[in-house]
This record gives structure tokens, sequence and C-alpha cells, in this order.
């Protein structure tokens, strides 16, 4: 085990490079950086690689499989690695250097046709992007669907059957609760004044770094910066990063963007010291991942306790909010309406826009959709669901970064994550006695506790569906999700 430990450390240190360099891409680089930046990704990706699937390596992990008596952990990086492993040495190099070539490429193209909102610009680049995912997909294997090898490497495990049983029950439950909002003229419907007037870009910055002190983030280990869109980069378990957007109106988006990544961060920040530099520290996998920034941007951030908490804050730096009752300002962040973009989307809604771009990827990737079909596609499929059709690619098929970046198979993680975050609210809840009083008074320390002895601690030692099962005794059970929801809007 110690001989892999240091084998493995200069393909930690080679992750390490390639972290900061997309952090950099996504904020500071000069746009002409691109084709150079493509280039050493690339061969960073492919380094990586060769030292994976180094003979001898491969041989000492393969000797630690054999091993009787290992500990949790280091059955966890044997798992870890072994899987890694064993999708890697299927994959040809040159279709990771494909891959990484046109995810810089098709990325910078993706930025430029959103800003135009043309989607025939992008559209050679996606089909370029999910012509290589087709094959690595049938390089790796798979049982049943072509999409099960693409979701199993972000959520473990995870099969087009799993997602099936979810998004059958949830859509329909959620599409009942959002007529019964709608049609029942809901306060939760009605549109807040907050959310049109021009805020001080500097001032809504502050609040943000005002709402992380309260949260207890230690900025000697993190930071905070600016990007199109929002996201957290692990770099290490201590230097993690996340960036938040500034519009300039309609303040609760970037609050909430900032939250949510800072939920994405506290799991590495927690994670055991002991994991640092090894192939178990982070989150065990996406979903997890997910239901951390979920649970704190919606359950906590979007919770009566929370903005009475903050709303002081909010009226010192958000001069035309210092009228606003704590009331008026809950229902503000709280609004339902089904719109366009999802990274804006309600409690209500969210899991709708993520059905639409499962529908599309499993389509895709069961050919029964072309590249060029998804824009109408899409905005049938919008309009049938939220009842609003794009009347742009901006709006409809251009809005999300993750095709750029061939990211198919991760849209269904955010579901699952929500669900996630519903079932340890529900638990957490239950074991916390003082739980809404705290947060009403700031004190986040149980809620952070909890969540580090449950399940930041562990990093990816357990299998995502293993740990969902040892800590919630649950599996990707949609039914605390809709009573969270029901209970909250429709008030039983």
């Amino acid at each position: 085990m110690n001989q892999i430990l240091d084998a493995y450390k200069p393909m930690w240190s080679l992750n390490h490079a390639i972290s900061l360099m997309g952090w950099d891409f996504e904020t500071y680089m000069p746009r002409e950086g691109t084709e150079e930046r493509g280039t050493a990704d690339s061969q960073l990706q492919i380094l990586h690689k060769d030292l994976l699937l180094n003979k001898d390596f491969i041989g000492l992990v393969e000797s630690a499989k054999k091993l009787e008596n290992l500990s949790d952990l280091e059955k966890g990086i044997v798992r870890v690695l072994n899987r890694e492993i064993t999708k890697q040495i299927k994959i040809p190099k040159e279709l990771t250097e494909a891959e990484s070539l046109e995810r810089i490429r098709g990325n910078m193209t993706w930025r430029e046709a959103r800003e135009k909102s043309v989607f025939m610009m992008y559209e050679p680049h996606l089909k370029k992007m999910v012509e290589i995912k087709k094959q690595i997909a049938e390089k790796i294997g798979y049982e049943k669907h072509p999409y099960n090898a693409l979701l199993d490497m972000f959520e473990e495990e995870l099969t087009v059957d799993d997602l099936d049983k979810v998004f059958s029950v949830l859509t329909l439950r959620i599409q009942k609760i959002l007529k019964k909002l709608v049609d029942s003229g809901s306060p939760f419907c009605k549109e807040s004044k907050l959310g049109k007037s021009k805020y001080d870009i500097q001032k809504v910055d502050e609040l943000n770094h005002d709402i992380l002190t309260l949260l207890q983030y230690d900025m000697k280990r993190f930071r905070m910066d600016v990007s199109t869109h929002p996201f957290t980069e692990a770099i290490g378990l201590n230097d993690v990063r996340i960036t938040t957007r500034y519009e300039g109106t309609d303040f609760k988006k970037s609050i909430s963007s900032t939250i949510h990544e800072a939920g994405h961060a506290l799991y590495n920040l927690q994670c055991d010291q002991s994991l640092s530099i090894t192939p178990v520290e982070g989150g065990s996998s996406l979903a997890l991942h997910e239901s951390q920034s979920r649970l704190w941007e919606n359950i906590v951030g979007r919770s009566l306790p929370f903005v009475q908490l903050i709303a002081p804050l909010i009226r010192k730096q958000v001069s035309f909010a210092n009228q606003a009752t704590d009331d008026e300002l809950y229902l503000y962040f709280n609004n339902v309406k089904a719109d366009y973009i999802r990274v804006d989307a309600d409690e209500v809604t969210y899991n709708l826009h993520i059905a639409i771009r499962y529908e599309i990827e499993k389509k895709i990737f069961g050919d029964e959709l072309s590249v060029s079909e998804i824009p109408e596609f899409w905005n049938d499929r919008m309009e049938q669901l939220l009842g609003v059709r794009p009347t742009n690619d901006a709006q409809g098929v251009l809005q999300d970064t993750h095709w750029s970046s061939g990211l198919f198979g991760y849209f269904p993680t955010y579901t699952l994550g929500n669900l996630i975050s519903a079932i340890i609210a529900s638990k957490m809840r239950k074991d916390l006695e003082g739980y809404e009083e705290d947060i009403k008074r700031g004190n986040f320390e149980p809620i952070r506790k909890w969540l580090r002895l449950k399940i930041h601690q562990h990093g990816s030692v357990y299998a995502p569906k293993m740990l969902l099962k040892n800590v919630l005794n649950e599996g990707y059970n949609p039914n605390y999700f809709v009573t969270y929801i029901e209970s909250k809007y429709l008030g039983f």
C-alpha cells in the first residue's frame, strides 16, 4: 500500500496542475491562450494516463487486490484506482488527447455561440464531442445501454434503470405541485420587486464574503473569485477555490451561487487530512457532492431562519432592500417561476430542467436523437414540462457549459444531489435537537460536525451507493424530496 501511495504522488501532482490550469482557464486566462492551453492540458492528461497505466503500477494494484484484512481506507484506495485503471486501459491515448483538445476548443466556441445565441456556430464542436464520447462508451463497455458507461464515470454504478425509476416518479409529482402553486395564486409565485433593481456589485461581493464568514469558512484554505459559470475547484484539501457571478440585478442569484459552491467546498475542506495526496481525497461522487451544495444553498440557505439571520447583512449592503421585511426577503429567495434557465431555477422547478437534459443525453447515446435535432427537442420538452418555450438558443440549448466540456452523464447527478440533500436534512433534523434555532443564531457547528462525521471525513473511501446505505439507510429515494417541497410550498 505504501508503494502504491508513493507511486501515486506524481499522478496526484499532475491532477493538481490540471486543476489549477482549469481554474485559471475559467477565471483569468487571456482568450488568445486557448490553443496553447489545449495542448498543455492534453499533454498533462496523457502523462497522467501513462503513469496510471504503467505496468509496474498496475502490478502493485493487482497485488493489493489479493491482500486479505485490508482496512476500509485501503480497500477504498484499491477500488478507486482499479476503477480508473480498468476504464483508462480501454481508452486509446488518441481518444484521450482528442477529448482534451476538443474540450478547450469547444468551450471557447460555446462561449461565443452562447453570447450570439447561435447554435449552428457550436454544432460542429458538439457533434465532434458526442462522437468522441460514443467511442469512449464503446471502448469502456456497458450493459444494456451505452449511456450507462458515461453515467458510471460520474456516479459509480449509476444506470439508466436507476434514473428512469427516479424521473418517472419525480417529474409527474413535481408538475402537480407546480400546477397547484400556480392555480392557487400562491404568494411564492408572486414576483418580488427586489429582483428588478440594480445592485452595487462591490457591495454584494462584500455581502457574499460576510455570509462566508458567518458560515465559518477558513480563508487560509479557501478563496472566492468571479466567473461566467460558478464552479468549485478543489486543487487539494487545503486549497479549495470557488467562483460566483454578479449580473447587476437579482442579487439572490449571486448569494445562492456563493452558498452553493461553498457547500461543495466544505466537503473537501472537511475530508480527513490523512486522505490528502491519496486517490480517495475529495467527495465520494458527484451526486453526494451536489447533495452538499444543494443542502446549503436551498434547505439551509433558503430557509426562514437563515433568511432572518442574513437579513440585516442584506439591508446593510443592498440599499433598495433596507425596507424589506424578513417575510418579503423569504418569499423573494423562494420565488417559484417556470423559466428557461436551469442555474436560476427555484427548488420546485429545478429537477424538470434536469429531466430534459437526461432525456436528451439518453436519446443521443441510444441513437434516437441527432445533434442537429437537439434544439427543437429541447424547446418542445421545455414547453411540455415547464410551460415555457425558449425564444432563442441562449435561453435553450446553449445555456450550459457541460456538453462543451464533454460532461455527458453529469446532469442527472444534480437531481440525485437534490434527493440526497432532502434525505440528509430529514435525518439531521432527527439527530440535531436545536437544528432551526441554531441556524437562526448563526451556530453552524452542529450541522458541519454532523456532515463531517457522517459524510465528509470519509472522502471517497466508500462507493456512493454503499455510503448512502451505511449512513442514511437509503438509496436514490425521491419521496423525501417531494415531501420536503410539499411541506415547504404547499404547507402540509
